[in-house]
Formats: C-alpha cells, sequence, structure tokens
C-alpha cells in the first residue's frame, strides 16, 4: 500500500486521479469527523468537506513531502474557517464581556447534576454536542489530535501557536469534556 505522500506526489506531478481517490478513501472518514467537531451542522460539514478537496486538488503541486495527514487536515481546518467566516464572526462564550466577566459564566446552567450526568451514559452525540461547546482554539486543537492523528507540535505548528498552548487547551478542553459529561468536576 503506498504511503500517503507518495499518494500526493503521485496526483500532483503525474495528475494521477487513482491517486487522489485513494487518499479520499483514505482519509474521508477521519476529515469529516473532524469538519463535524468543528461545523456541526451536516451540510456545512459536507460543503466544508468539498471545498478541502478541492483546496487539496488545486495545490497539491505545492506539497512538499512531509505529514500528508497534517496537510490534508490543514486544508479541512481552513474550509472549515473559511466557511464559518463566510457567514460572519462567530461569539467565543471565553471572551470577556465590557464587566470583565466570561459570556460561559454567565450562562445559566440548565445541565443535568453531576450526579445524574455520572448516572447517564454519554452517546457519540453527547460526546459531539460537548465537542461543540469548546472554545474554538481548545476545539481545534482536540479535533487535530483525536480525528487528525497529528502531534502537539504538529497542531502548535499548524496553528501558529508555542507547544505549550497546544498541551494546555488539549488539557483544558479533556477538562472541560470530563466536568460536561460526567466524569469529573
Amino acid at each position: 500500500m503506498a504511503e500517503d505522500s507518495e499518494l500526493l506526489f503521485s496526483y500532483a506531478r503525474r495528475g494521477d486521479v487513482q491517486s487522489l481517490s485513494a487518499l479520499v478513501r483514505r482519509h474521508s472518514v477521519w476529515m469529516q469527523a473532524l469538519l463535524r467537531g468543528m461545523l456541526g451542522d451536516a451540510a456545512d460539514v459536507d460543503d466544508a468537506f468539498q471545498d478541502a478537496w478541492m483546496r487539496i486538488i488545486k495545490s497539491a503541486d505545492g506539497y512538499r513531502g512531509g505529514n500528508a495527514r497534517a496537510y490534508l487536515a490543514s486544508a479541512a481546518r481552513s474550509a472549515a474557517i473559511d466557511l464559518l467566516r463566510r457567514r460572519g464572526r462567530t461569539v467565543s462564550l471565553d471572551a470577556d464581556d465590557e464587566d470583565g466577566e466570561a459570556m460561559v459564566d454567565t450562562v445559566p446552567d440548565t445541565a443535568p447534576s453531576p450526579g445524574e450526568r455520572f448516572e447517564s451514559k454519554a452517546t457519540a452525540e453527547d460526546v459531539r454536542a460537548a465537542v461543540r461547546t469548546l472554545p474554538e482554539g481548545q476545539r481545534q486543537v482536540l479535533l487535530m489530535r483525536i480525528e487528525g492523528e497529528m502531534s502537539f507540535r504538529e497542531i502548535a505548528d499548524e496553528l501558529g501557536i508555542p507547544l505549550g498552548t497546544a498541551l494546555t487547551w488539549m488539557r483544558k478542553a479533556t477538562e472541560r469534556l470530563k466536568g460536561i459529561l460526567g466524569g469529573g468536576r
């Protein structure tokens, strides 16, 4: 079985459509999961998924080697961010308001008590919904790590943040998810 980087080079240099098809088959599931975590809406995921592959097709000749999965994740992430930008800005619940309080701290908690959450098992939809509540940076790090199987160094480089920040965001994301899904606090 050909390595991902070989398939990318084969498509970029020779226009080998079968190599591109192999990449799409091999990486569709995790790329869609990454986009689903960033966007939520199925139609948006489909749009961003198609846009990501169009980006890959158009820029394949610019691929210079290295981690092909990170290259594909970057295209997916960029497609999702562009889709969100086209819609207008998103509001971060961690952003401080004019009183210096994070919006997340002022939103009433209508969730079940920790005991009730602990008693029920989290379903896949519960997990997806919880991931969508994470601040954008934490959500991206978590999804790139889990769905994109990227190293923290690759994530930090892709997001343009220090390695320590990527690690901190991952820790905060997992702590927040544990709290939401009843596994902690």
